[in-house]
């Protein structure tokens, strides 16, 4: 981990003592240690676990389920419960409402009218006739002048005045309506009026001012068609009507006759299906979730984080074997696996924390559909920094873990189907961007590819919302925002990674291949042979990765870095100083064997000091591996006195360990012959392949391969394409013939290159 200085202690004199702590021992120390590994395993297990179980519980979240909508998902009774069916009591309630009796009051203001249009009636009808029309008078007088025409119908009614009082003072006790307001009252419906001295009558027949009219008729003998004379006009006397409603006293009567009825209960079973997925949500669905919620036991949360954990500790013990045996290296590197632990971790978050902005939307009526959060969820995200960070093989097994635990909470009943969509686009996500070497071609594949790939996945779901021109448009506004946030996260999250873990990828490494950095233009003006020397060691390793399929950018960057710690003594090796051989001989072989070694110890102090990453640190300290110096080990052994201590091989191999990997191993072996090739004296076609192919075999006995991924096949291609690039590099020149020289016998001053299919 590329960790800042810390606070040095500081002396009187002002200089600085060692530092508080040795980063490169602590980071030695997890390095080889299975601590960070087990800490990683155990903060994504609680990761997991609690994420899934905020996610249930806010699966619950009454915000969420709007009545008249339909079900985002399905939901499964988690323990039995008893609640009240609001709507259903509601309706039982209306119905005995609807039931009850209307009460109506008697309006004296009414009765007095209608009196004194009977009693001028009458006393219009008593004068006979002799009182002229008066414009204006009472409509009882007005009646009473054409009754007084009417020869028939006025002796019958003065013959049943009697008749007609009684008749008519029974109307008042009872009460009658206007013929518009008996018109509005439900057959059968029943009436209770309430009268001025507050008796009530119960069960009223409803009548109208025209029945009251018949009622009179019938009492009196009249004939057609003064009898329909007669209903007129009683009815124009009666029509105002005297029942007014009392709605105050309906309303209270019938709220009381409604709280008589007991609520409805209902109880459903554990693991009953409360509501379908697609269903209309109804009132009673919120009752079954806010009754489930309440008869949840005390210590139900704790059972389901216990659920939870073992859930998660299963699934994640099943993803951390197919990973062990797929790529069994990444439990040996803590620091790799770290930044896998945390990637799949910071996915998750990003997830769960996007699901959570989106209810917050959808609950303020923002985002009308729930299938819209399948586009808002930041899968490319996740997949993109998988896939850049780790690589192929590690990305497809985390990006399964990540598509599952994301499904998981956002839909359990849809988890299956969603973990395949998803991890359907994982896995052309890092197909797509895993041969990226610049951070500008990151950020366009992921914004581009992240949007296309969630298109393609829920394509049906497009296809559902394309009915609706203006949800389209939401659908697609959301699939771009979301892929272009994502293509910003995953670039800063690289970035982050970079910076904290001290990681690589193809896209740093590119920046470091950079013929500008300042280590190696510091290379260039101090030893500039080791310079070309790993130049032509980058060209090397370069075209044999591509010709295995390796990572080219890894192999070259590492192979440009290989050799600065000789910057320490340049002086001291030959391709800076032809003189240097000399120099070595002047000291003992163990003093010189040590200056030899130990330009791999400055090469990693000089790679610390300059924040480069950790496998450019590799491929410094394992370029020799643990090779022997065979030259001062035989120098040493022939000039060690006899009866002396017996020399050791290990005081003359290097420190390092053999490269592990296939870049690690093109660069160690593009070194050793480079090397070698450089010091033949005219180097022909034949020598060359003779010296690479001494080179192979002594590294492959000497064991310097054990550790390589490698096939024999693959060190085959490597070999033939060293030597084919080494022939190129080291084909003669014609000497031409001078302008003024008689000479014309001028030959090559060494061998044309050899074919490749006449090497052999």
């Amino acid at each position: 981990m590329n960790w800042k200085r810390f606070i040095p202690f500081i002396r009187p004199n002002g200089v600085a003592e060692k530092p508080l702590i040795d980063r490169q021992y602590v980071e030695d120390s997890l390095a080889a240690s299975p601590v960070p590994i087990v800490l990683i395993i155990t903060l994504l297990w609680a990761a997991t676990s609690v994420l899934l179980l905020l996610s249930e519980n806010n699966q619950r979240d009454l915000s969420m389920w709007t009545a008249g909508q339909q079900a985002p998902f399905s939901l499964w009774a988690r323990t039995t419960f008893s609640y009240t069916d609001t709507a259903a009591t509601a309706q039982a309630q209306q119905a005995v409402r609807d039931k009850e009796p209307w009460i109506y009051r008697i309006n004296s203001d009414s009765v007095k009218q209608i009196r004194n249009n009977i009693d001028g009636f009458f006393a219009t009808l008593s004068e006979k006739g002799n009182k002229e029309f008066i414009p204006g008078s009472d409509n009882g007088s007005l009646l009473a002048q054409r009754v007084v025409n009417h020869q028939e119908l006025r002796p019958q009614i003065e013959k049943n005045r009697h008749v007609i009082d009684e008749k008519i003072a029974e109307f008042f006790v009872h009460g009658f309506f206007s013929t518009d307001a008996a018109g509005k009252i439900p057959a059968n419906h029943a009436i209770h009026v309430i009268t001025p001295d507050e008796i009530t009558y119960k069960n009223i027949p409803v009548r109208d001012s025209k029945s009251c009219a018949l009622e009179l008729a019938a009492v009196m003998e009249i004939s057609q068609p003064a009898k329909d004379e007669f209903v007129r006009d009683m009815a124009e006397l009666l029509a105002p009507g005297i029942l007014i409603a009392d709605q105050a006293a309906t309303a209270a009567n019938a709220e009381r006759a409604a709280m008589q009825i007991p609520p409805v209960i209902k109880t459903r079973m554990r693991g009953e299906l409360l509501i379908d997925k697609k269903q209309l949500i109804t009132g009673e669905t919120l009752d079954m979730i806010n009754a489930e919620m309440l008869a949840l036991p005390s210590g139900y949360g704790l059972a389901l984080l216990g659920n939870q954990l073992l859930f998660s500790f299963i699934l994640m013990m099943g993803t951390l074997f197919m990973l062990y045996r797929t790529y069994p290296k990444l439990f040996k590197k803590p620091r790799r696996f770290t930044i896998c632990g945390l990637a799949v971790i910071m996915s998750l978050l990003a997830n769960y924390l996007t699901m959570q902005l989106f209810f917050q939307l959808f609950r303020q009526g923002i985002l009308p559909s729930f299938e819209l959060v399948l586009f808002m969820i930041p899968i490319p995200f996740g997949a993109a920094l998988l896939a850049i960070l780790l690589g192929g093989r590690t990305s497809l097994i985390a990006g399964f873990l990540l598509s599952a635990i994301t499904a998981l909470m956002l839909m359990p009943d849809r988890a299956f189907e969603l973990a395949l969509r998803w991890y359907a686009v994982t896995v052309l996500m890092a197909l797509l961007i895993r041969n990226i070497s610049n951070y500008r071609s990151f950020f366009f594949r992921v914004f581009i590819c992240g949007a296309l790939l969630t298109a393609l996945a829920f394509g049906d779901v497009i296809y559902t919302v394309s009915r609706d021109m203006f949800l389209l448009k939401k659908t697609v506004l959301i699939l771009f925002c979301n892929s272009f946030a994502c293509a910003i996260a995953s670039l800063l999250a690289v970035f982050a990674f970079e910076l904290f873990f001290n990681t690589d990828t193809s896209m740093s490494l590119m920046v470091l291949s950079d013929y500008n950095h300042p280590l190696l233009e510091k290379l260039k003006r101090e030893a500039p042979g080791t310079m070309f020397h790993s130049m032509t060691v980058a060209t090397l390793a370069e075209d044999a990765a591509k010709a295995i399929k390796a990572n080219p950018i890894r192999a070259k960057a590492g192979a440009l870095f290989h050799d600065i710690g000789k910057l320490s003594m340049p002086m001291y090796f030959v391709e800076n100083n032809v003189d240097s051989p000399a120099e070595y001989l002047k000291m003992p072989p163990q003093r010189s064997c040590g200056i030899i070694r130990g330009h791999v110890k400055e090469g990693l102090n000089f790679a610390r000091e300059y924040h480069l990453c950790a496998f450019i640190r590799e491929a410094i300290a394992t370029h020799h591996g643990d090779d022997l110096i065979s030259f001062f080990y035989r120098l040493a052994k022939e000039n060690n006195p006899e009866g002396s201590p017996p020399l050791l091989e290990s005081q003359f191999r290097y420190d390092g360990e053999p490269p592990v990997g296939k870049e690690l191993t093109i660069i160690s072996l593009a070194d050793a012959c480079e090397a070698a090739c450089r010091s033949l004296n005219k180097p022909s076609p034949a020598k060359i392949e003779t010296m690479v192919n001494e080179i192979f075999l002594n590294r492959m006995r000497g064991g310097q391969l054990r550790n390589s991924e490698l096939t024999t096949r693959e060190l085959n291609i490597v070999r033939e394409c060293f030597i084919a690039d080494l022939i190129s590099s080291n084909h003669g020149r014609i000497a031409y013939q001078k302008e003024n020289s008689d000479d014309s016998t001028a030959q090559p001053v060494a061998e044309p290159p050899v074919p490749g299919s006449e090497k052999k």
